[in-house]
């Protein structure tokens, strides 16, 4: 599947037959991971978490993660489910009781599926592949969420944050990674003067350069792990021109070269 999609829910399988290990992954959108076959291992913040059979993953938007998919006898096969900040927005609006009693609660990457949460999966996730019209499809993501809700899970993926002017800038980019974006375009799709953007995002600790290259090389993981696509390809659709540059990003990021993660595919 394609990551350059701009529904509000994006679906992919991720499918290895060798162990995969990767640093610094950045979750460009609210991701929810189901973990089908075989183990993901998780470092965030010096602490571990491991995701099996029938786990839930529940990822913020902007988390980093690094990680290590292992296959079992039967390979590795995560189903993914990529949320747009705008649906978040709305459940959250919906269904303020519900949301205001899970974000006191600990929040955790890793939770137990429950019955009602596996059910409700599978519909959300056979109704994305099959492209159903947009506003049925949010009425089941919202369905999903309210039952991972109700089982106290979701603290961080629903604390209510104003929009940052990065993250902004990061949704734009994920649109169309392969424009050749200057800061002086950015800035004119967001009104604002490229001396304004640059200083409002050194405040947030961030730079025009670092952000276009984070959804970029994270953009192309995806298409690598989710897509039969050349990486050649791969890298054009992600706005890099030579291919070599590309690969040697792409192993400076992750710590792994594009090439050799293709070849732990299944």
């Amino acid at each position: 599947m394609s990551q350059l999609q701009t529904r509000l829910i994006q679906h992919s399988v991720i499918l290895a037959k060798a162990t995969q290990q990767l640093r610094e992954v950045t979750c460009l959108q609210a991701t929810l991971m189901r973990v089908v076959h075989g183990e993901k291992h998780i470092w965030i913040n010096e602490h571990t978490q491991i995701a099996r059979h029938g786990d839930l993953l529940l990822a913020p938007a902007g988390t980093r993660l690094t990680l290590s998919n292992y296959p079992d006898a039967q390979g590795y096969t995560c189903e993914v489910l990529a949320l747009d900040a705008s649906l978040i927005a709305h459940f959250r609006a919906s269904y303020p009781d519900a949301v205001q009693g899970v974000i006191q609660k600990p929040a955790r990457l890793c939770e137990k599926m429950t019955p009602m949460i596996q059910h409700l999966w599978d519909e959300v996730f056979a109704a994305t592949a099959s492209h159903e019209p947009e506003q049925l499809l949010q009425h089941r993501a919202e369905g999903l969420l309210l039952a991972i809700t109700m089982a106290g899970y979701g603290a961080a993926l629903l604390l209510n944050r104003s929009d940052s002017l990065a993250e902004r800038v990061q949704q734009l980019i994920m649109l169309h990674p392969a424009q050749e974006w200057t800061v002086e375009m950015m800035a004119r799709q967001l009104n604002l003067g490229a001396s304004t953007l640059r200083r409002q995002l050194d405040k947030e600790g961030q730079s025009f350069r670092e952000l276009l290259e984070q959804v970029r090389l994270n953009t192309a993981l995806g298409m690598i792990q989710t897509s039969k696509q050349a990486i050649g390809q791969i890298a054009q659709q992600c706005g890099y021109a030579s291919a070599s540059r590309f690969s040697a990003r792409f192993q400076q990021q992750f710590g792994i070269k594009p090439m050799q993660l293709r070849a732990t595919m299944a």
